[in-house]
């Protein structure tokens, strides 16, 4: 069971506030933190504590927050090799709500230099997975040629496609699972997804374009899973939120783990919606990420 991510690794800095700024607004925080995060480095450390092989191919820079993003990784047993180091570290400067809601702005650094050089140099990586998981916070042509590489390569690809933006049909084809969020859902389809038919409408709508299922994170809600056969829905785990940052990659690292390991969709599904459940009861993004025996002894 080998995952390999190909994303983004951002130094999250974290604002507690008691609620999130109006434009205009200025406000003040209760509590800062510097927290390793980034998409995909998200994705790829909740993978590696759910018990996957998982290596990453991305960049962070020359300077102290690429080394701390680097240690983090390697102390979830996260395979490094693939990553390279250039220029400054991104950073996500993150506002966090006492009720648990939050806004982010990310200053992409390194992220914005990865190439699809450095994606051959990495070649035997993608060559050595089983799935291949994937964001949109590194440039939209590395995407675009890791997807098309990978499912050449006959390999599972996963897309998470945060933050939104226009994917083509020609993208979407090679990509065997797509996990947007509602409003990401809602700015692909160009279609309204506010309620679960809304959602499941939009989503087959993406279908039609060539992935084989479409997973929908709706938040409180639960999850939307959605294929040619039709749509089932997946309940939330009632939880007091705390953070949702980091829900989302937790939720597309888990069902990746979860189909990975054999699982039928819908119960990679519940399972990813446990673990997803368990990380927005905690603060920060990539210490939010539980183990599986954490998963596994959680009861709700």
């Amino acid at each position: 069971m080998k995952i390999t991510v190909v994303g983004s690794l951002n130094m999250d800095l974290v604002s507690h506030v008691h609620h999130l700024p109006k434009a205009g607004e200025t406000i003040s925080s209760h509590d800062f933190r510097l927290i390793p995060g980034g998409k995909g480095a998200n994705q790829a450390v909740a993978a590696a504590r759910l018990g996957a092989h998982v290596s990453m191919i991305g960049m962070v820079g020359e300077d102290e927050y690429g080394s701390k993003l680097l240690n983090s990784l390697t102390e979830a047993h996260v395979h490094v090799e693939g990553i390279k180091r250039s220029g400054t570290t991104g950073m996500a400067f993150i506002n966090v709500s006492d009720d648990g809601e939050n806004n982010i702005v990310l200053v992409p650094g390194a992220n914005a230099q990865m190439s699809v050089e450095h994606i051959e140099e990495n070649l035997s990586i993608l060559e050595k997975s089983d799935v291949v998981l994937l964001q949109l916070e590194i440039p939209l042509p590395v995407v675009e040629y890791v997807v098309k590489k990978a499912s050449g390569l006959g390999k599972l690809v996963i897309l998470n496609p945060a933050p939104a933006q226009a994917l083509s049909p020609e993208l979407l084809q090679h990509v065997h699972t797509l996990t947007p969020n509602e409003t990401e859902l809602a700015s692909l389809s160009g279609m309204p997804t506010a309620t679960l038919s809304e959602a499941e409408t939009a989503a087959k709508k993406l279908l039609a374009n060539g992935p084989k299922r479409v997973i929908v994170t709706l938040g409180e809600k639960g999850a939307l899973l959605v294929t040619a056969e039709g749509a089932t829905h997946v309940p939330a785990c009632r939880v007091e939120p705390v953070d949702t940052t980091a829900a989302g990659d937790s939720f597309t690292a888990a069902f990746a783990v979860g189909i990975a390991k054999g699982m039928a969709e819908a119960e990679a599904a519940a399972f990813a919606s446990k673990v997803a459940a368990i990380v927005v009861t905690r603060r920060g993004a990539q210490p939010s990420l539980p183990t599986l025996a954490e998963v596994e002894a959680h009861t709700f």
